[in-house]
């Protein structure tokens, strides 16, 4: 699996943007909503981020003034948005590490806007193979539609990364073959994320990230649930800076 460069880099200044607190404090993952008006409009945030006059809402304009790494463009279908291309393609341009979450079914008449970059990875989700069978029957072929979504990526010369996401009603081993059935495609990397927090998922979801995932994979995991739900303690924030001040001693190109 690959994990870029441009990625690496990011993801060390997200790992140091959460360890080491700044007087300008910024997520070292900002997420984006879909609804966002990504010229003039507003979107809902990620939680630590307080613009001033803004309330927890911030116009597309002023994200490039969030010096966060890693960018994460989310939520139901950032695809339906029109302005989406262009401004994910500015970021990944500045600098920045951009995930471009899609359940698949728009990419195909979408995908000519984005440009191929070290710094822009095409996310498809998956939300379990429960959710694949129930979604087989519908018009958009579910699970094949993102399975192809993945391929249409590659061929293009985007990265791409599979989401797994865990939630109350995933049985044991989903994952696991999720897993397995993408690995075959030969997917740039995949991050396991849990839709449902609570003490017994996440060491479930801790435990499939070690077996499944490698290292680097597993801590942009990590940040990316962490800067999904409300701020965690100072106790445990401790306990994951402990986690988290692995070395990068692997190859620049290993995930």
């Amino acid at each position: 699996m690959t994990f870029s460069l441009g990625l690496t880099a990011d993801l060390m200044l997200a790992l140091a943007a959460r360890c080491i607190p700044t007087k300008q404090s910024y997520p070292p993952i900002l997420r984006l909503s879909p609804d966002i008006n990504f010229q003039t409009g507003t979107a809902p945030l990620s939680i630590g981020v307080r613009p001033a006059g803004k309330g927890s809402r911030l116009s597309g304009a002023l994200v490039p003034r969030f010096r966060s790494p890693i960018v994460w463009i989310g939520g139901s279908e950032p695809l339906d948005s029109p302005e989406v291309a262009r401004f994910a393609n500015a970021l990944a341009a500045s600098g920045r590490s951009v995930f471009l979450e899609t359940s698949g079914i728009s990419l195909k008449r979408r995908l000519h806007e984005f440009q191929p970059s070290s710094r822009f990875y095409v996310a498809v989700r998956f939300d379990g193979l429960e959710s694949r069978e129930g979604r087989r029957n519908s018009r958009y072929g579910g699970f094949r539609v993102e399975l192809e979504a993945i391929r249409m990526a590659r061929l293009a010369g985007f990265f791409t990364c599979a989401l797994l996401v865990s939630g109350p009603g995933t049985a044991a081993g989903e994952l696991e073959q999720l897993h397995a059935d993408i690995s075959k495609l030969d997917v740039d990397g995949f991050l396991i994320t849990c839709a449902a927090p609570g003490p017994g998922m996440e060491r479930k979801i801790t435990e499939l990230r070690r077996r499944l995932l490698t290292r680097r994979w597993a801590l942009l995991s990590s940040l990316l649930d962490a800067s999904a739900v409300p701020a965690a303690s100072r106790t445990s924030e401790e306990i994951e800076r402990q986690r988290f001040s692995g070395d990068f001693g692997e190859g620049a190109e290993a995930g």
